[in-house]
């Protein structure tokens, strides 16, 4: 009901779903079905593991996978993300106690790539005891590795091993930390001088400063990790902020020129990634269909101001960047390279509830924010319906990128899926719509006994079973 980075980080050890994806392979595996087939164009049928309970013994069986699915669908429950998640599927039937039909309102190549993410499978028995569903959030029970002990506003959350999980696979092992207890602290300075106490064991989201002073203790690590998120500019296109200026391309790639998106990597990210190739496009080369052929425009000061005059802009304009979380000193910089050929560029920094309700009412003149396909979801439709199909994060409203995104989800055949997205995104970036600006390296600071397994994509550099004590 609330798909933030959070949440997906504690819910898939929590919850498991009907497929798997190994990011290593990059494959579909099983999890909670143990093999599935097509008989139909429009028809997956899926075996079930029958050797799975719930945290609170039960059995896992068919009637709470149709009971889940049945849920997600219906037009009475509302949550973020509905019709992409779940807007493919018409039906879902029980053959027998382990097997389960999906019928698909039509051919859906990404259909399998869906189920290694959503829905988790709740417990049917105990799950429509809830008046408010919601609040089974509050007393989740899963099938996952870990099992909630307790959720409290203040305290945060306190997960414990489940002892009897069968699923262990090398793509999603059993849980190796018997206890582990996760604490909202929303000032890194605070994380940081709690990290330096050893009151924590871990935080995330570590800016480059200050990892050079925690690695200074002798106690802890800095770890840094490839990520697919990464940071990207956007304007209003369809000026639903009433900006004006970002209906002329000239402007927009004026913009674009003006960051020094190699600069802004030196400056800004540590040391480990500042020689990988920088972005082509709004999709990651990892994600499933990504392709492009298209360079953005490189770093010319000389030519963003010549742009801009030709536009009438010779004086600059004003322009507010909204942004949220991680990518907040990247729109700062970016603000400060378009101060550099006249643009009067401030930003707005917010928590991420307000950004979402700021895009929403069509407030946002220009973004600097981030992206990780909806926390690493394996295929590149997730990014493509996220900015192509009709709604407030679509910023430019071009709607033959929206025919992208049904025709990729018609077609199995991966290159001509590829084919499609190439060029969709190369468009996106010849008509100046957005930009990649820098990737979004994990960077995880933790006690030096603490070992993280690398085998995953999540943007967040850790998953809760992929930790272990040395």
């Amino acid at each position: 009901f609330d798909p933030r980075p959070e949440s997906a980080l504690t819910g898939r050890v929590v919850y498991d779903h009907l497929l798997a994806f190994d990011a290593v392979e990059r494959k579909i595996k099983p999890l909670l079905a143990e093999s599935w087939s097509r008989p139909t164009p429009t028809t997956f049928e899926f075996k079930l593991r029958k050797d799975v309970k719930f945290h609170d013994g039960s059995e896992f069986d068919a009637d709470d996978v149709v009971y889940t699915i049945n849920m997600a669908i219906d037009p009475k429950v509302n949550f973020r993300f509905k019709g992409t998640r779940f807007g493919w599927i018409k039906s879902v039937e029980k053959v027998d106690k382990h097997t389960v039909r999906i019928h698909a309102k039509g051919p859906t190549s990404t259909a399998l790539a869906r189920l290694t993410t959503q829905p988790p499978i709740y417990p049917s028995d105990y799950h429509k005891n809830f008046a408010t569903k919601s609040d089974f959030g509050r007393k989740p029970i899963g099938t996952g590795p870990y099992k909630v002990v307790s959720i409290d506003r203040t305290k945060g959350v306190v997960m414990e091993a489940n002892p009897n999980y069968t699923l262990a696979a090398k793509y999603k092992p059993a849980a190796q930390i018997k206890r582990i207890e996760i604490k909202a602290q929303p000032s890194k300075q605070t994380q940081v001088a709690n990290m330096m106490a050893g009151n924590l064991d871990m935080i995330y989201a570590v800016g480059k400063d200050q990892a050079q002073n925690l690695e200074a203790n002798p106690n802890l690590k800095v770890t840094v990790i490839p990520s697919v998120a990464f940071a990207y500019v956007m304007f209003d296109i369809r000026d639903r902020s009433k900006i004006g200026v970002f209906k002329d391309k000239r402007v927009r790639e004026a913009l674009m020129k003006a960051i020094d998106r190699k600069g802004l990597v030196k400056a800004l990210l540590p040391k480990e990634v500042q020689n990988d190739p920088l972005q082509k496009s709004m999709c990651h080369s990892w994600h499933i269909g990504c392709d492009a052929s298209v360079n953005p425009p490189s770093y010319d000061v000389a030519g963003a101001k010549k742009l801009l005059a030709a536009a009438g802009h010779a004086n600059g304009f004003n322009v507010e960047i909204t942004s949220w979380g991680p990518s907040i000193p990247f729109a700062e910089a970016v603000a400060g390279q378009w101060r550099k050929v006249g643009v009067k560029a401030t930003v707005a920094a917010m928590p991420i509830v307000a950004f979402i309700k700021k895009r929403a009412q069509g407030k946002i003149q220009a973004n600097v924010t981030l992206w990780d396909n909806g926390v690493a979801q394996p295929d590149v439709d997730t990014t493509a319906g996220f900015f192509f199909l009709p709604g407030s994060r679509n910023m430019h409203g071009d709607k033959e990128l929206a025919k992208v995104v049904i025709a990729g989800r018609r077609e199995f055949d991966i290159d001509k899926r590829k084919a499609l997205y190439r060029a969709a995104f190369d468009r996106v970036v010849n008509e100046r719509y957005a930009m990649p600006v820098v990737p979004l390296p994990a960077t995880v600071a933790h006690d030096k006994n603490l070992e993280l397994q690398t085998n995953h994509k999540n943007p967040k550099g850790f998953e809760f079973n992929k930790l272990k004590w040395k």
